[in-house]
């Protein structure tokens, strides 16, 4: 059958019930420039400290995963350059069972079907198995013939396949701009991945309701990655252990390097495995906001496109005529257009760019009074290169291309945790920005494809 393969797993992890130490998020607020380059080097140089919130400049909160063992030391050197900290979630671990526990709760009570009650059952408000999403985008081929088919982009270094949704209306031939979206490429972010299924519903389920996603189906065709980084989503929900639930990366094999220990001493050896796909794109690669450090949470391989996963987004877009690029991160609560590589950089069109920008967080605070921040990631984060939708811009030469950082804001205590009953929320006022940008899409002229997009620096 071709609308449908079966995304069989070749490496599955049991559940893993985790008994070790104490993890805890701090919440810094570094004042000074000094403090800030003091975080960097600490986010560098120290794998054991996971960052949450990288440090970008002072005013700006940073947020740190620390253990029990490594806390005493941290906060030493906390104190030692007063930075101001503070208890953002005390017990990480203990987070993870209540909601899983929530979870599990719901799961035994009557199994809810699809919350507009349509023709495939599935629970949109519910973090699922990568194996539950499958089955979703299977029945959705199946039942919708005329608008959708699956494909697999790609294989990962486990043996799972990169699911792909084309949703486009097949009695309408002629050639259509395409619109690329991807979720999940953190694998501990978990409200992406939710938030890219409930526009396949949108999509699918309202094409007959709704004028609007009539056209967008119509006239569009829509390539959607709801999970494109499976194997360490799977990961990240094999255990409560606090490092395992907030892992980042792909599970690429393990990289070994030796470090020296001493003066006379043997170096040690020291393996990690997986690849921070957000830093492995042809974008600068490798020059700012990455590691060399396999052990880092933001290594970024050992060369552009090493890595499967990033590999596969490449061959698709350069292959088909894609005129918007969307990517689903969490979390912040910001809309970032290119680039991010290094502050005040822009692409000619910028002012294109921003305006679509600021118009798509209108529509999306319409929805729930949810404030977005809308600029550059270096701009309003940090400088980092290797970035999916840098790449998409700079070397695909895709006309509107986007990064969604999603709830919670930074004040918010649960970060990557967020609950379940934020995901519609979530996803339903995302939806309002993507529609105001595949509406954009829809104005663009013929010849705007794939048109070269020169950078200028803004002094």
């Amino acid at each position: 059958m071709e609308n449908a393969y079966d995304g069989d797993n070749l490496i599955y992890y049991d559940l893993i019930v985790y008994d070790g130490g104490k993890f805890t998020v701090w919440r810094l607020q570094p004042t000074s420039t000094d403090q800030v380059e003091l975080l960097k080097n600490l986010q560098l140089n120290d794998v054991k400290l996971d960052f949450w919130k990288s440090p970008s400049e002072a005013g700006k909160e940073v947020h740190v995963m620390v253990s029990d063992e490594k806390g005493p030391k941290f906060l030493e050197e906390l104190d030692d350059h007063s930075i101001t900290h503070s208890i953002m979630i005390d017990d990480v671990q203990k987070v993870i069972v209540e909601q899983k526990e929530k979870r599990d709760k719901l799961r035994k009570q009557v199994r809810l079907h699809d919350w507009r009650e349509q023709k495939v059952q599935f629970n949109l408000a519910q973090y699922h198995s990568f194996a539950d999403v499958i089955n979703y985008l299977n029945s959705l081929a199946i039942t919708y013939p005329e608008l959708v088919s699956v494909q697999p982009i790609g294989t990962t270094h486990e043996g799972r396949q990169i699911p792909l949704i084309k949703i486009t209306n097949k009695r309408n031939g002629g050639t259509k701009r395409g619109i690329w979206v991807d979720g999940g490429i953190h694998a501990r972010e978990w409200v992406s991945p939710s938030t890219v299924l409930y526009f396949i519903h949108q999509l699918v389920t309202q094409y007959d309701k709704d004028a609007q996603i009539r056209q967008f189906v119509d006239q569009l065709e829509w390539y959607i990655v709801p999970l494109l980084n499976p194997d360490g989503y799977e990961y990240s929900r094999s255990s409560n252990d606090p490092e395992i639930r907030l892992w980042r990366k792909n599970r690429s094999p393990p990289k070994c390097i030796q470090q020296a220990t001493g003066l006379f001493q043997p170096p040690t050896t020291t393996c990690c495995q997986g690849v921070d796909l957000n830093r492995n794109f042809d974008w600068f690669f490798g020059q700012v906001g990455s590691s060399t450090d396999p052990c880092s949470e933001i290594y970024q391989g050992a060369y552009a496109f090493s890595e499967p996963e990033t590999a596969a987004v490449r061959d698709f877009v350069q292959r088909h005529r894609i005129s918007t690029f969307l990517t689903f991160h969490s979390y912040s609560q910001i809309l970032m257009y290119p680039f991010g590589h290094q502050v005040r950089t822009y692409s000619n069109d910028l002012n294109d760019l921003r305006s679509t920008a600021l118009s798509a967080a209108q529509a999306l605070n319409s929805v729930y009074n949810t404030q977005y921040k809308v600029g550059t990631g270096a701009d309003t984060l940090y400088p980092a290169s290797g970035g999916s939708e840098d790449w998409a811009k700079g070397k695909a030469h895709v006309k509107y291309s986007f990064l969604f950082e999603l709830r919670p804001e930074e004040q918010v205590w649960d970060g990557f945790l967020l609950a379940e009953n934020q995901i519609i929320p979530t996803a339903r006022e995302t939806w309002e920005a993507v529609k105001v940008i595949a509406a954009k899409t829809l104005e663009l002229p013929s010849n705007a494809h794939r048109a070269p997009q020169k950078r200028f620096l803004d002094s």
